[in-house]
């Protein structure tokens, strides 16, 4: 089962990517309006009436555009979300005048669930402000995309979530210095660089080299991603040139390193074919190791 990822929008302006497989296409988030994600689809062989699904990592407006509750009824597009993030949703639709939402509104727990036929995902609540972010793990049982942006810092679970991914897509928000040299209030400093906010340069280079340490460890040196992509990049507090030299040091990065953009879209990243994991491997992606 084939897997491409196309990020489309990544930052504080809208995110939202196009994953692309056997099964079928989804958004994973959709905080551009449909109209603006049409005019990032053109030229990716991906029409707004194929998409099957949208995956919200929660529903900040960034991450979700409320323009998407008719245009999701019109093109049959369930919407999934964290059950947490129902009622907020629910308000979004009824300042709007839309309802009912059900059926359209899928909710899903901490539980794996089937996303697409041959496509599971595993979601995992992260630390964001008052109701936190999904982390996704979407798996065909022959590739494995790892997908994490807003949150404050690092758990455990992540790392051993992540452990043996092909493709991994990974927030990494804002550089200290220029965070603290920046003239926005205390208040929203305090915010984002909390445990709760978002993930700063260097500790999004510890996650990554953690995963790719701990893949190395169980799965083998040769079993590593094919891409690594950096998502929501600060427009006032980071730099791409800052970025690339920080993350490139790590000669295991610097080759299969994308930065994702606000106002470009990223080249569809693929995966060549590599054999299903199996047997104390396959355990691996279930939980049956997690510390």
């Amino acid at each position: 089962m084939s897997l491409e990822l196309c990020v489309l929008a990544s930052g504080s302006a809208g995110n939202c990517s196009v994953l692309r497989t056997g099964s079928g296409a989804l958004l994973i988030d959709a905080g551009l309006g449909p109209r603006a994600t049409g005019r990032r689809l053109l030229g990716t062989g991906v029409d707004l009436s194929e998409l099957r699904a949208i995956l919200l990592t929660h529903p900040d407006a960034d991450h979700f555009n409320p323009t998407w509750f008719p245009a999701a009824r019109h093109f049959k597009v369930p919407i999934y979300c964290a059950a947490n993030h129902v009622p907020t949703l629910r308000r979004l639709a009824a300042r709007r005048g839309f309802h009912p939402l059900k059926p359209l509104l899928v909710a899903f727990k901490s539980s794996p669930f089937q996303l697409l036929p041959s496509l599971t995902c595993h979601p995992l609540r992260l630390a964001h402000d008052r109701r936190g972010s999904q982390a996704f793990l979407l798996d065909t049982g022959r590739h494995r995309l790892g997908y994490a942006t807003d949150f404050g810092h690092v758990p455990p679970a992540l790392i051993n979530l992540f452990t043996g991914v092909d493709l991994l897509a990974i927030e990494s928000n804002y550089d200290p210095r220029m965070e603290l040299a920046s003239n926005r209030p205390w208040s929203l400093k305090q915010r984002i660089m909390g445990r709760a906010g978002h993930l700063s340069n260097p500790d999004a280079l510890s996650a990554v080299r953690a995963i790719l340490d701990e893949t190395g460890r169980r799965l083998g040196p040769n079993h590593r991603p094919h891409h690594i992509v950096l998502l929501h990049r600060s427009r006032h507090c980071n730099c791409p040139v800052l970025l690339r030299r920080l993350f490139t040091q790590d000669q295991r990065i610097a080759p299969i390193l994308t930065l994702a953009h606000q106002d470009e879209r990223t080249e569809w990243l693929g995966l060549p074919g590599r054999a299903p994991l199996v047997g104390e491997q396959l355990c691996l992606f279930h939980g049956e190791n997690s510390a």
